[in-house]
């Protein structure tokens, strides 16, 4: 038997036949083997002085040797050769003996056919709680990987088997959202790229045409969309370097506040354009960080492009670095509109933007904060953010101490 019913029913229903055999084998001889000692061994339960046929008269037992008012008994003699003993042991069983002695034996193996039907049964009916289960995830495993993920099992119990019910549904939940992830994402990467490249196509088949002047200005237009499809495929490249954990860091013990100082300064002209004012608040003595430096640099410029892009002109934002027992923590906060609560989940996530209007002029690529999540745990870190609606965001990245502690 090749499946695992067969083989589950052929081992229970084995196991049960061998028992019951033995079982029937043990008692059938117990049965003979008591029955040979109670009509040979034991005393034979006869009126005194009958003699049976064919016998000659026993010898009584001398009276000095019995107790007072002891009447001797006759005893079958014991032979010697069991063959002997058995035919001595027929002529001594009546009818009726016989017929208990058989009808017992037939009684027992009768209980043994019973008990082994009752196994065969039982093994069947168990084999099928076990299997059914499995072949139901096995089939549905099946349409999963000929592309139907939409595929849950029914849980049947709370022990193993529903233990692994539950984690075949989970698994098929992340399936879903791996797919969906995937497809979103293809089609994220061919809207980023089709509007640059459709820009960049109209005008140079203008420019073929005799249309369109090759004008200075218009070269550099295109040039500023080449340079947006550049980095644009330069991010995704490091993103999905740093989510598959491929992405090379050359760490350093490093100053994280003279980094978060120049980092600030890079912004600083585009702050200024937005009217936005950028405020430092470092503390003294902190202690360095085995850190990428220029992978860092990106995460701070990330997270304060990102923070000057959402507050309106005339506010602030504010850029703090301060230490912990474990681990040293800097944070960007802004007087922007805040961030709503149901979408505080997504905000981390690729091509994510709050404004789904927003261009990538005015909103980014929407891989900022794919990429800082993505460098920050890559460096064994962690970020979140903290937003009411009305009230600004705070994005703040944890990372652990360097091993070597030094204060700078």
């Amino acid at each position: 038997m090749t499946s695992l019913q067969g083989r589950l029913i052929l081992a229970f229903v084995s196991v049960a036949l061998v028992s019951i055999a033995a079982v029937g084998v043990i008692s059938s001889a117990t049965i003979r083997a008591e029955f040979d000692h109670y009509f040979l061994g034991g005393p034979m339960m006869l009126p005194p002085g009958h003699v049976p046929p064919g016998q000659p008269p026993p010898a009584l037992a001398p009276p000095g040797r019995l107790p007072p008012g002891a009447i001797g008994r006759p005893r079958m003699p014991h032979p010697t050769d069991p063959g002997e003993m058995r035919r001595m042991m027929r002529r001594m069983m009546g009818p009726e003996e016989l017929h208990f002695l058989a009808q017992l034996r037939r009684t027992t193996w009768l209980a043994a056919l019973a008990g082994g039907l009752a196994a065969v049964l039982l093994g069947i009916l168990m084999a099928r709680y076990l299997t059914t289960p499995l072949r139901r995830m096995s089939d549905a495993a099946s349409r999963i990987g000929r592309g139907d993920l939409a595929q849950e099992v029914p849980v049947p119990s709370d022990d193993d088997l529903g233990e692994l019910a539950r984690a075949f549904n989970a698994m098929a939940a992340d399936l879903r959202r791996l797919e969906e992830s995937r497809r979103n994402l293809v089609a994220d990467i061919a809207h980023e790229l089709g509007t640059p490249l459709s820009v960049l196509q109209a005008n140079l088949e203008g420019m073929l045409d005799g249309v369109v002047e090759p004008a200075p200005d218009r070269l550099a237009a295109l040039h500023t969309q080449v340079r947006l499809l550049a980095r644009l495929v330069e991010d995704l490249r490091d993103l999905s370097l740093a989510q598959a954990g491929r992405l090379p860091l050359h760490r350093a013990p490093t100053d994280l506040a003279a980094l978060v100082v120049d980092a600030a300064a890079a912004v600083g002209p585009h702050a200024a354009d937005k009217s936005v004012s950028v405020q430092s608040r470092i503390a003294a003595g902190l202690p360095a960080v085995s850190v990428d430096r220029e992978r860092m640099m990106q995460v701070v410029h990330n997270l304060l492009d990102n923070a000057i892009r959402h507050t309106p002109a005339g506010g602030a934002v504010i850029v703090g670095l301060e230490a912990g027992e474990r681990e040293v923590r800097f944070w960007v906060a802004d007087t922007g509109p805040g961030i709503p609560p149901e979408e505080g989940d997504r905000i981390f996530d690729r091509f994510y933007r709050l404004d789904a209007s927003r261009s990538r002029a005015s909103g980014g690529s929407g891989l900022g904060l794919a990429i800082v999540k993505s460098l920050v745990e890559a460096h064994g870190g962690r970020v979140w953010v903290e937003s009411r609606p009305g009230e600004g965001s705070r994005f703040t990245v944890a990372l652990p101490r360097s091993s070597c502690g030094t204060c700078l």
